[in-house]
This record gives structure tokens, C-alpha cells and sequence, in this order.
């Protein structure tokens, strides 16, 4: 019998700017996951923890994951290439290592040396103690459902500790990732993953970016389906139902600029926007039609920022 529910998401690229910072020179940034494993796992101890899980990582993703978690009156955990398995009040310092696409992922130095994320998953928690600690934590709370939102790199980093779920907890389970990251979810979970695509950007206040949508996904089974009472079956079909309401958005053309035009965009409209970041965003990529992802952006509107204060 289903008597709470339990939230686990992702970690963020943006984190509150908290000092000291755990981080590898890039020369310690060279061997195979174990090798790396243990210099971070001695980077991360002698750092001090500064923070909460819960409180450490902004943007979205994680907004929304800590809204559906107040909701369900559940527990949370975050999902971190730096950190593990962390509960939402588990004090951590600040740190910087990421399995995501981009400057300073930690994915391309584990495929040069013959590794993967799957094993630095395992690697990075054997030191905890819990190499496999999302399976113990879902096998471990029987009256728990788990509601588990991650991109297709996070599912790729937890494929192994997630086949390890045991099969009588599957029917306690559900996932929302991308069509990209569903097809990395181990044979025997496909049942336990939500059939969410690029169609949820039609429904009216669930639109947003790639990296948020497992977490946007996640909400709108919740609030919209009450999907998280429902049996896998009825879930999946509640799922595909509201869906086929849904047209997915034409997406406009967009073009790019370099930095130097971007900041000028985003200065010139500035005060018409009171300074929002979230608002200037929106202005970018739906009026001006620029291309400008979200980190990217992020950087670029904290240097104008400082300008104006």
C-alpha cells in the first residue's frame, strides 16, 4: 500500500554562488573513473559544506521538482555527478563537476580512458558506501512511490544502478525523461516510463527548455492527471489521452548572434523588463527570435547585471 511519495531529480548547472568550490585541476582530471573517483572523493571531503542539497542548485528543474514534492508531501533527492544520492537537507558544499554535455564535462574524459558515467556513478558512491544507492533507496521504502525525472544523461549515468531495482518495487516506480533518455532505461523499466514527447509544450503553462522537460513532465502528471494514484496501465493511458489533445508547437527560426549583440539586446531592454532574467529570456528567444540557450544567457545577463549595479 502506497503511504508517501519521494521525488528524485536531477542536479542543476546552476548552483547559488557559495565559496569554497570543490573542483579537479584538469591534469587530475585524467584516468579512468576510479582514478578520477578518488581525487574527488578527496576534493569533496576537504571542502566545506556550506549548503543543503535542497537549496544548492536554481533554475527550474529544480523548482519544479521542489513543487511537486510539496505538493505529494514527499521526500526529495537529487541525482549529482558530484555529490551521489543527496536528500534535500543533506548538508554539501559547492562544487564543479558535471556528466552533461558541454565545457567541463566529465563525460568526455571518461570515454578517453576506456570509462563511462555508468561507472563513475558507481565509483563515486562506493565511497559513500552505497554503490548502487537509487536501487537500495527505492528497494529499501516499500510504501513509497518514486517519482524519478532526468534528462537522458542522468538516466545513462544510473543505468545500472536502476536495473538493480527489484521487481516487486516496479509497480512503485514511475520515470519521466526524454524519447532520447527513455531508450537508455533498462529493458525491465520501459513499463515504469511515463510516454511524455515534445506534445507537452502545447499544454498552457508546461512549456519550457529540453532541460527542464522530465521535471515539467513530471508536474503535469500530477497536477493535470492525478497520475501519481493511478496503476501503471490506467497511468500510461491517462498519459497518452491528455497528450493526444496536445499539438506540438511549430518552433520558430531562430538566429544566432554573437555576444557582443546579445548584450546590447539584452541592455536595451533591461529596464523594460525590470532586470528579470526569466523575462529577458522569454524576450530573447520569443520576440527578438535569438538563439541563446540558457547557460549561455545566464552568463551573459549577470555581466550586464554587474554593469548596472
Amino acid at each position: 500500500m502506497i503511504e508517501q511519495f519521494g521525488i528524485i531529480t536531477n542536479c542543476t548547472a546552476r548552483k547559488r554562488a557559495l565559496e569554497p568550490v570543490a573542483r579537479l585541476r584538469p591534469a587530475q582530471l585524467k584516468g579512468d573513473a576510479a582514478k578520477v573517483a578518488d581525487r574527488w572523493w578527496s576534493a569533496t571531503a576537504n571542502t566545506q559544506a556550506t549548503t543543503t542539497a535542497g537549496e544548492l542548485y536554481l533554475g527550474r528543474a529544480m523548482a519544479e521538482s521542489k513543487a511537486v514534492a510539496a505538493q505529494l508531501r514527499g521526500s526529495l533527492h537529487v541525482i549529482s555527478a558530484g555529490l551521489g544520492l543527496a536528500a534535500k537537507d543533506d548538508p554539501v558544499p559547492n562544487y564543479d563537476m558535471t556528466v552533461s554535455s558541454g565545457p567541463g564535462s566529465l563525460a568526455p574524459v571518461l570515454a578517453a580512458a576506456g570509462s563511462n558515467t555508468a561507472d563513475w556513478w558507481q565509483e563515486l558512491n562506493a565511497r559513500k558506501g552505497t554503490p548502487s544507492p537509487v536501487s537500495q533507496l527505492v528497494n529499501r521504502s516499500s510504501a513509497t512511490r518514486f517519482l524519478i525525472a532526468l534528462p537522458s544523461a542522468y538516466v545513462e549515468m544510473l543505468e545500472c544502478d536502476l536495473a538493480q531495482i527489484a521487481d516487486k518495487a516496479l509497480s512503485r516506480l514511475c520515470i519521466f525523461t526524454s524519447t532520447s533518455g527513455a531508450k537508455s532505461v533498462p529493458p525491465r523499466l520501459q513499463a515504469c516510463v511515463l510516454p511524455y514527447d515534445e506534445r507537452l509544450e502545447g499544454q498552457q503553462g508546461y512549456a519550457g527548455t529540453r532541460s527542464d522537460f522530465p521535471q515539467r513532465a513530471m508536474r503535469h502528471f500530477v497536477e493535470k492527471l492525478q497520475g501519481h494514484y493511478l496503476d501503471s496501465a490506467p497511468a500510461q493511458a491517462a498519459v497518452r489521452q491528455a497528450l493526444d489533445l496536445l499539438q506540438k508547437p511549430t518552433i520558430p527560426q531562430r538566429v544566432r548572434k554573437t555576444d557582443a549583440e546579445i548584450l546590447d539586446l539584452i541592455r536595451a531592454q533591461w529596464c523594460h523588463h525590470a532586470g528579470s532574467s526569466s523575462r529577458l529570456h522569454r524576450y530573447l528567444r520569443d520576440t527578438a527570435l535569438v538563439a541563446c540557450e540558457q547557460a549561455r544567457f545566464g552568463g551573459l545577463w549577470r555581466q550586464v547585471k554587474a554593469e548596472m549595479s
